[in-house]
C-alpha cells in the first residue's frame, strides 16, 4: 500500500459516502468503488458496512484508518522537510577549499557565481584536504576542493583539473634567467643545483606538500637553506613575493602575487588531479551545480 491507498480510505470514512469523497478527490465513483474493493481484497477484510444512508467503518476499518491518518501526517511533515531542505538548498551553499586558492576562487568562481544566484548565500572554510573532507562526511560542507583523491565511501569525486608540483620565486629571481624550456613540463625548468642554496620557505608537514618535499630531499641527501616555515601555501606566496625565499608546492593561481613559477628537473612528480568532492546522498541545485562548473571551468 502507499499512502494515497490510505488518502482514499480515510476520505471514504469522512465522507461516508464512496460518492462525496470520489468528489473531494476528483475521481470518478466507479473508480474509487474498484480501488476500495481492491484494498479489501487485499486485507482479507471489510473496512465498511452500511449503516442507512452511510458507511460506517468496520472494526478493521477503524484500525486501518488510525494508523492511515498517521502515515498521512508523518508524509505531510516528511514533505515539508524536504521542501525546506531543498529551498535551503537554493539559497545557502558551503563550499571548502585551501588557502592558496582563495584568491584565485574569489575572482574565476565566486564572482561569475553571485552574478547569477544574487540570493545565495556562500558559506566558505579553508583548511587542509583531509579536514575538508570530513567535513562533507560529516555534512558540514557542502562542497570540498581537494587535490588528492583519499576516497572516502559515499562521497563523489568530480574532477576538475591537473596541478604540478612547481617552485616558486620572487619576479625579480635570477633563476629565472637561468630556466630553460623543458619537454613534458609546464614550466622554464630549472636544476637542482641552481636553487637548492638559496633561502627556502618550508611546508610544514600539515600540508601534502611540506611530506612530499621532505622525502625528495631525504632521498637525494640534500640540505635546503630553511628561512621560514609556515602552513598555508597563500601564506608562502606572500613570503616569496617579498622575497624572503623560494617555496615548493602543488601550483595554485598566482593571481596578482609578483610570485614566477618554474619546474625542477629532478623533482618532477605526475601533476595532482584536483577534485570537487561532494556527498552522493545530497541534493545537488542548480545553484551547486553551476557552482562546479566554474570550478571546472577556472581550473
Amino acid at each position: 500500500m502507499n499512502v494515497k491507498d490510505y488518502r482514499y480510505i480515510v476520505e471514504i470514512a469522512e465522507q461516508k459516502s464512496i460518492s462525496k469523497a470520489a468528489a473531494v478527490l476528483y475521481i470518478t465513483q466507479s473508480a474509487l468503488t474498484r480501488f476500495l474493493q481492491r484494498v479489501e481484497d487485499e486485507l482479507g477484510a471489510s473496512l465498511f458496512f452500511r449503516q442507512g444512508n452511510h458507511l460506517v467503518l468496520t472494526e478493521v476499518g477503524q484500525c486501518y484508518v488510525e494508523r492511515g491518518r498517521k502515515i498521512i501526517e508523518l508524509d505531510y511533515e516528511a514533505e515539508e522537510e524536504i521542501s525546506k531542505l531543498i529551498q535551503q538548498k537554493k539559497q545557502y551553499i558551503r563550499i571548502g577549499y585551501g588557502f592558496g586558492r582563495t584568491d584565485y576562487i574569489t575572482a574565476a568562481v565566486l564572482k561569475p557565481f553571485f552574478e547569477i544566484y544574487k540570493d545565495v548565500q556562500i558559506d566558505v572554510r579553508l583548511g587542509s584536504a583531509e579536514s575538508r573532507l570530513r567535513m562533507v562526511e560529516r555534512n558540514e560542507l557542502d562542497l570540498a576542493v581537494v587535490t588528492s583523491r583519499d576516497y572516502r565511501p559515499g562521497l563523489v569525486y568530480c574532477q576538475v583539473g591537473k596541478v604540478p608540483l612547481i617552485l616558486a620565486v620572487p619576479s625579480h629571481s635570477c633563476l629565472l634567467d637561468m630556466a630553460v624550456k623543458t619537454e613534458g613540463l609546464k614550466y622554464p625548468s630549472v636544476e637542482l643545483r641552481d636553487w637548492i642554496g638559496e633561502p627556502f620557505v618550508q611546508l610544514s608537514t600539515v600540508t601534502y606538500s611540506g611530506k612530499v618535499i621532505r622525502e625528495f630531499f631525504k632521498k637525494n641527501q640534500v640540505k635546503p637553506q630553511v628561512c621560514l616555515e609556515i602552513n598555508d601555501v597563500r601564506s608562502a606566496l606572500k613570503a616569496v613575493e617579498n622575497g624572503i625565499g623560494n617555496c615548493i608546492f602543488w601550483e595554485v593561481p598566482r593571481g596578482d602575487h609578483g610570485v614566477e613559477y618554474l619546474s625542477m628537473r629532478e623533482f618532477a612528480p605526475p601533476p595532482q588531479q584536483l577534485y570537487v568532492a561532494y556527498r552522493s546522498d545530497v541534493c545537488i541545485s542548480p545553484a551547486i551545480s553551476y557552482m562546479i562548473q566554474l570550478i571546472r571551468n577556472a581550473f
